[in-house]
């Protein structure tokens, strides 16, 4: 099953702009009804990725080929032995950074998410980093273990993104392009025990600017990996790749739901 065109309209749900007074948005361990009264959706171009030439440095994201080994997705254990070592190859490949550690792993089902069980597509354009990023203690730790040096050294985040239903249709994901994002669009968001763990983090979202450049991947495939980078301390301001699930109005009734899984990889440069 393929498009035809290289372009689609889909709705995209974007933060309404907070309103004089109005307290920084703080979230629990649910994800939000999209339908909740602080989003509007707004029909957004989202292009189609393939065939164009694009940069973790410049757009901002790149899609990869990439077969794994690992036959279970949805066995923790499994991932962590078998496709953590994968991932870190691939983004030390990809990135030139001198030293890789992954952070963690999302797998989402929109099935079980249906019951419950798991966290399904988040439809709601974000990141999951701001520019904060850099007072987490984390990096201190990093910094007394002689890894990073936190006043000249450069550390970057990415998100490996790959879907493993059998049609890779349902829910895509739309990722947009870092240089069409201005600082004024961000909205920074206090997130509590994301994904079943621990502690806050600053996320953002962002209010919609219609001058946002979106793409996505039509048809991925488990043999390719959608990376793109959440965290840059090199740039300033940063200019997050903002992204979002959404619904393609194109897409048949009858596919797989959409299952996959995402891993975050922090990156230090000599």
């Amino acid at each position: 099953m393929s498009h035809g065109s290289n372009q689609l309209s889909a709705e995209l749900f974007y933060r309404n702009p907070l309103r004089v007074g109005e307290p920084k948005p703080t979230y629990g361990l649910k994800e939000e009804d999209p339908e909740r009264p602080d989003l509007t959706g707004h029909l957004a171009l989202i292009l189609d990725g393939r065939g164009k030439a694009t940069s973790l440095d410049q757009e901002g994201f790149k899609l990869i080929q990439h077969s794994s080994s690992v036959s279970d997705f949805y066995d923790d254990q499994c991932v962590q032995d078998q496709y953590y070592p994968e991932i870190k190859e691939v983004v030390l490949n990809e990135s030139g950074a001198a030293f890789v550690q992954v952070l963690s792993h999302i797998t989402r089902s929109e099935e079980q998410a249906i019951q419950g069980k798991r966290l399904g597509a988040h439809r709601l354009v974000h990141n999951d980093f701001t520019s904060n990023l850099i007072k987490h203690g984390f990096f201190a730790a990093l910094e007394q273990e002689g890894k990073y040096d936190i006043e000249n050294g450069r550390i970057c985040i990415f998100n490996l993104w790959r879907r493993f239903d059998p049609d890779g249709l349902h829910a895509p994901l739309a990722v947009c392009d870092a240089s069409s994002v201005t600082e004024a669009d961000l909205i920074p968001a206090d997130l509590w025990n994301y994904g079943g763990g621990e502690g806050l983090l600053e996320i953002c979202q962002s209010s919609h600017n219609p001058k946002h450049r979106w793409f996505y991947f039509p048809e991925m495939r488990r043999e390719e990996v959608l990376m793109f980078k959440t965290y840059d301390s090199a740039m300033s301001p940063f200019m997050p790749t903002l992204h979002s699930a959404f619904d393609d109005p194109e897409c048949p009734e009858k596919v797989s739901l959409r299952e996959s899984i995402e891993v975050r990889v922090m990156c230090l440069y000599a």
